[in-house]
């Protein structure tokens, strides 16, 4: 038995610091100094390795909300992950997520 590791390639950008204390849809308050992100394409919980597709930079996040619209190709990072990718001037990039 062979284990298969699948990836998919999503835009990233980070949430707001505005949307800090808010209840999100794990009903936890926000923070955006977690490791967490807003996504459809995972459920609730899930543990996901994201990668930058141009500096390979790692950083591993939970899912712990769902992004207000329901685009099947992005994913929402805490300010926190995106620092870890890239700095927080850059509003979007590209990244391989895979599970953890």
């Amino acid at each position: 038995m062979t284990n298969l590791v699948v990836s998919i390639l999503l835009i990233a950008s980070w949430e707001r610091f505005d949307d800090a204390g808010k209840i999100a849809a794990n009903l936890r308050r926000f923070n955006p100094q977690a490791m967490t992100c807003a996504t459809w394409c995972f459920p609730l919980g899930t543990r996901l390795h994201v990668r930058d597709a141009h500096n390979h930079l790692l950083c591993d996040v939970v899912v712990t909300d769902r992004p207000a619209r329901r685009f099947t190709n992005r994913i929402d990072l805490s300010p926190a992950a995106f620092s870890k990718l890239n700095g927080l001037e850059m509003g979007v990039c590209t990244v391989e997520v895979s599970l953890f």
